[in-house]
């Protein structure tokens, strides 16, 4: 749990509290648990101002693990916003949903419950082979637009602001030659306006990017090529081509407080290589007010990779800001030559970037979608030693409560 007392933004509500961690279960090797609390209204919380909650479930992860699966990315969780009248002292329960690990599984949901109060939930994002419909539909909706797709995203409900529909990932192409996995779809935006965004779409070699909580991820151009993530003030681009001499990623989108990361290069000649440059990280913050949840970040760049006769020169891929995408990692020849680079990671409500054969797809930020790899010999799963994260797992959910104390 995160708190931030005493702040003042200008709206009727002074308090945020966060809540986004899960719990570790040992006995299936540290696996993430649904994490459980109870939180209690503080005796001064002013009952003339109602409380606002957020709940968000977790993302699914990239659907392919050494052969098996489809290499789609993960679908983001959703969300459901509820106001209600607080009661001083009483107690509410939060569960966070986790995302344990598996190309064919499905985040957990999350909620926020006590008396007198109508609970709410999110489901999570199923991962990118996983396409059984979760229950309930977006405000608005008279039924599930993604349905029989794999990689849906999960949906809110109980919400008496809205209830939003998480994007679904990208799609991939499972190869152990040419693979290519697609971008994590992105949870759906903190003002709940609309439904999540898809993850981009991959193609031989190369994965899609990850999608931002205001554009969906961009699909590569062509093979061998990378793309950047989108973000949350423009889409990312892909690049135009890729050669044994040269290799220039794609840049990613703009964010709302600052930019896309630049796309990697690298270079070489008469079988040599000569330079290469890592990719931009997105710029751009995040506003967590008691009155406002704003993500800004720009979208990470792609990677670049070439290959000149015995030469080899490769970068990972830039990761995402707060609400956008990862970008994408392309591959430099078939099966396993040149390519163990890492697409990057979404940041939170951001998908992942998908990856090509052997690459690693890239791990969702908070609620979204893990991008998927076009061919992997690892899984997506956590070290009970929380050491690492492999292969595009999807994010944990997150519950968000902003309420009034008297002053």
């Amino acid at each position: 749990m995160t708190s931030f007392k005493d702040y003042d933004d200008g709206g009727p509500r002074n308090q945020i509290e966060i809540f986004c961690q899960s719990h570790i279960n040992n006995s299936t090797y540290g696996a993430y648990g649904n994490g459980s609390f109870t939180w209690t209204a503080p005796s001064d919380i002013n009952t003339a101002i109602k409380m606002r909650v957020y709940v968000w479930g977790a993302g699914g992860n990239g659907g392919e693990y050494g052969g098996s699966g489809r290499s789609v990315g993960g679908g983001g969780g959703g969300l459901a916003i509820s106001e209600f009248t607080p009661v001083a002292g009483q107690n509410y329960g939060i569960v966070i949903g986790a995302n344990e690990g598996g190309y064919s599984s499905v985040g957990g949901t999350s909620s926020f419950s006590g008396a007198g109060i109508s609970t709410v939930q999110a489901s999570g994002g199923r991962s990118g082979d996983n396409n059984t419909d979760p229950s309930g539909n977006s405000t608005g909706e008279s039924s599930n637009p993604q349905t029989g797709y794999y990689g849906q995203g999960g949906v809110g409900q109980g919400g008496n602001i809205v209830n939003r529909r998480g994007g679904r990932g990208g799609y991939g192409n499972q190869n152990s030659s040419s693979g290519y996995g697609g971008g994590g779809g992105s949870a759906p935006a903190p003002e709940g306006d609309r439904d999540g965004y898809n993850g981009g779409q991959g193609t031989s070699y190369s994965g899609g990017s990850g999608a931002s909580i205001k554009f969906n991820g961009t699909n590569t151009y062509t093979s061998y090529t990378s793309v950047g993530g989108s973000g949350t003030a423009g889409k990312g681009t892909s690049a135009q081509n890729t050669s044994s001499y040269y290799s220039y990623g794609g840049c990613g989108g703009a964010g709302l407080l600052g930019s896309g990361g630049s796309g990697a290069s690298t270079n070489s000649y008469s079988s040599e290589a000569k330079c290469g440059f890592e990719p931009g990280d997105g710029k751009g913050g995040a506003i967590w007010s008691p009155n406002k949840i704003l993500m800004g970040g720009g979208g990470g760049g792609g990677n670049a990779a070439n290959h000149d006769g015995s030469q080899m020169s490769s970068t990972n891929a830039g990761c995402g800001g707060p609400g956008a995408g990862g970008g994408s990692m392309h591959a430099y020849n078939s099966s396993a030559s040149n390519s163990y680079m890492l697409a990057g990671t979404g940041g939170v409500f951001g998908g992942g970037g998908g990856a090509g054969q052997y690459g690693q797809g890239g791990i969702a930020g908070l609620a979204g979608g893990g991008g998927a790899s076009g061919y992997a010999n690892y899984g997506n799963v956590q070290s009970w030693e929380n050491t690492y994260a492999c292969n595009g797992l999807g994010g944990r959910g997150i519950v968000v409560i902003q309420y009034a104390i008297t002053i």
